[in-house]
């Protein structure tokens, strides 16, 4: 069982109503509200301290809050009846996680844990559906963004029903670039985090990564990935050809280097 931890120390960010109000104003939910609503909304979030390892919250747990990430790495995950976890999501900074409680539902369908020190901020979904029912503009905002959430939901289902291991572990990692910011993109995550993403086996995923290391399209190092040549790593993922692996999935023969 994970234990949440206390942050120790007071050098953390205080996140208070003006900054809280900026971040919202970053995120694509809230980017179009007018800034009365916007200032309105941030009142009603709360931050949450994140230290490495700890848990966000428990599958079957009561689902009392939406969370929006601030800075930091959380995964969403949930077990396989024979113990394997399994990555449902990667959040990243302005990515909403956990609404559950928000939509109605009472208890939270997956865990979620800490990857790296973390700040969240937290809306009661009590007060959510009240500003749901308050405030027309954040409401189709919010419909709006159930609708992007579920095509890239249906887009990830795809992946892993129709393609090869070495298709899917490329398009998780050109996943995880389009969140980060710095060029070029430089991920945090292991060989297991990057598996699970995948739905592939810790051996697959290592070995892949040490191919393309090689072929110099990634830098690797300990739990970090850069990505030096996004498009020979896209030309992967859309490639059709393929091989069969070892874990027993068809992969795609990997290109030249392309330097």
């Amino acid at each position: 069982m994970y234990r949440r931890r206390p942050l120790n120390g007071d050098s953390r960010p205080r996140w208070g109503e003006a900054e809280r109000a900026a971040f919202l104003a970053s995120i694509r939910l809230f980017a179009a509200l007018p800034p009365t609503i916007l200032t309105q909304i941030a009142r009603h979030f709360r931050p949450r301290y994140l230290q490495r390892g700890e848990v966000v919250f428990l599958k079957g747990l009561p689902a009392t809050e939406l969370n929006l990430l601030a800075t930091g790495r959380i995964k969403v995950v949930r077990e396989t009846e024979d113990g394997q976890e399994i990555i449902l999501r990667q959040i990243g900074p302005g990515d909403i996680f956990g609404g559950a409680g928000g939509w109605g539902e009472r208890v939270y369908p997956a865990s979620a844990l800490a990857q790296e020190a973390a700040v969240m901020l937290q809306l009661p979904a009590a007060e959510f559906q009240g500003l749901l029912s308050s405030h027309v503009e954040f409401a189709v905002a919010v419909i709006r963004e159930l609708g992007v959430r579920l095509r890239e939901a249906e887009a990830r289902i795809r992946d892993l029903q129709a393609e090869s291991a070495e298709r899917r572990l490329a398009h998780a990692l050109l996943r995880l670039a389009q969140q980060e910011h710095g060029v070029p993109p430089t991920l945090t995550l292991t060989r297991q985090d990057l598996a699970e993403l995948a739905g592939t086996t810790i051996g697959t995923a290592s070995r892949m990564v040490s191919v393309w290391r090689r072929q110099g399209i990634i830098a690797a190092g300990r739990e970090r990935i850069t990505i030096l040549h996004p498009a020979a790593l896209r030309a992967i993922a859309d490639a059709t050809g393929a091989t069969t692996g070892r874990d027993g999935g068809a992969e795609q023969a990997p290109p030249g280097n392309p330097r």
